[in-house]
């Protein structure tokens, strides 16, 4: 069974390995955390989005589904002149971003779970007003598994010990069934 939640983990353990990416295990989730001077780069994550396709009207419940991991990676790099500072952060920001891809795309557990990564879309941003100059990327990762009726709350089942039967409008009877291993 494959959950949005699995996949959450699974790329968390995938960016916070060691030497995947400059961040090192500076990998935050859920991507809410606060940061601090000092604390750059690092990423924060979360599964933004989940949307299930049911593959057919008619059998079993079954569901293409498609998990959003969004991941948001910070740098900074100290102001300087002729703006340096700014072309070392947008530097530093592309190469946390190809060690994101790479290690989550490149990652054979997470991949062994999925279908396909259906897109993988990224923004950029960049803020110099004060000493240093922060950049950050948003990547979204689109990640497609399957999801089938094993999937859905099967029934639990206990083993059957015996059996009794009555009936209000006959005579009284019962039966007893004893099973024997």
């Amino acid at each position: 069974m494959t959950t949005s939640a699995d996949l959450l983990g699974l790329t968390h353990e995938v960016l916070a390995a060691t030497g995947a990416t400059d961040a090192e295990n500076r990998v935050y989730r859920p991507g809410d955390w606060p940061t601090q001077a000092g604390q750059y780069p690092h990423l924060k994550m979360r599964v933004i989005r989940e949307t299930k396709q049911s593959l057919g009207r008619g059998g079993p419940p079954e569901f293409m589904v498609v998990t959003i991991v969004r991941i948001t990676g910070e740098v900074s790099e100290p102001a300087d002149m002729n703006d340096v500072g700014a072309t070392n952060a947008e530097a530093s920001l592309w190469r946390l971003a190809r060690q994101v891809e790479v290690a989550v795309i490149g990652s054979y557990p997470l991949t062994a779970m999925l279908q396909h990564f259906p897109s993988v879309e990224s923004q950029l941003a960049y803020n110099s007003e004060g000493e240093t100059h922060l950049a950050g990327i948003q990547i979204d990762i689109a990640m497609e598994f399957y999801q089938g009726e094993d999937d859905f709350a099967p029934a639990p089942v206990e083993d059957l010990d015996d059996v009794e039967v009555t009936a209000a409008n006959h005579p009284p009877f019962g039966l007893s069934i004893a099973v024997s291993e």
